[in-house]
């Protein structure tokens, strides 16, 4: 076991918290830890394009994203996993012809299809342009209007709708897709979206280790929603945050407190990462 760790971060409400802001304790935390010779990696369901710019000036080593689509470290692309054109063609043609809101994530570029605007706005009772504003606070590389699927996407993310049923999807694409819920302005789940059935963040981790050369019992993880089960129980060591639902919580070895206090700086000193 090495004394030097690699800790992966997921971003919404781990590292940074719904407002969109970085603690000042977690950039602290961050910078004691790369200090300490520890490697630090993003471990987020966004796609690249998806990452607020400023946290790269934290100068990880790696990121993986999509939901474990893509892995990178050291600036090297170790792993990429994009959607064959015949499920996302499947996927899109049943948005559209429904008249339901989507947008496609990959590393070129967020697109949203012609219905993603005017349903994020009926969908949290705000007029378009407060929708158009919020999106793009939160995803700042978010296009819109676009009435063609793309053929490098990672995943797909979609507006809840009440004529959306989850199983009616999972019956529809559940042997090529998982089907999940989130939200990106606290709890609640205003938003859903389509990843790959085999593929996780832990099985990003794994492939990037063994590509690496580097050991799974040096890891941590730390995650605050449903997809980050599979990489708390992957990793060494898996530490939820306080604001997680429970059923992260249980499978989890250590339970932090809140984003918003201080979560991730106390973890980091509890296991003398700082």
């Amino acid at each position: 076991m090495n004394s030097e760790k690699i800790i992966f971060l997921d971003i919404d409400g781990t590292l940074i918290d719904y407002a969109q802001k970085l603690p000042d304790s977690a950039r602290e935390a961050i910078h004691l830890a790369q200090a300490r010779g520890h490697k630090l990696l993003i471990s987020t369901g966004r796609s690249k394009p998806a990452i607020y710019p400023w946290l790269f000036e934290l100068r990880f080593d790696g990121m993986i994203t999509g939901t474990g689509a893509y892995a990178e470290f050291g600036g090297k692309v170790i792993f990429e996993s994009a959607i064959p054109e015949a499920q996302i063609s499947r996927v899109y043609t049943y948005f559209e012809d429904r008249k339901l809101g989507l947008y496609e994530e990959s590393n070129s570029g967020l697109y949203g299809n012609r219905y993603f605007l005017s349903e994020t706005a009926r969908s949290f009772g705000v007029s378009q342009d407060v929708a158009a504003e919020n999106l793009l606070r939160t995803f700042p590389s978010l296009t819109f209007g676009h009435p063609h699927y793309h053929l490098d996407d990672n995943q797909v993310s979609f507006v809840m709708n009440p004529a959306l049923s989850k199983a009616e999807l999972e019956k529809e694409f559940g042997e090529y897709f998982r089907i999940g819920t989130w939200n990106i302005f606290g709890k609640g789940q205003g938003f859903g979206d389509f990843t790959q059935k085999h593929i996780t963040k832990a099985s990003a981790v794994a492939i990037l280790l063994d590509k690496l050369g580097l050991n799974r019992e040096d890891t941590f993880a730390f995650g605050d929603s449903f997809n980050d089960i599979e990489i708390l129980q992957y990793c060494q060591t898996g530490v939820a945050m306080g604001n997680a639902p429970d059923e992260l919580k249980a499978v989890a070895d250590y339970v932090t407190s809140d984003v918003t206090d201080d979560g991730i700086f106390k973890a980091f000193e509890h296991f003398g990462l700082i």
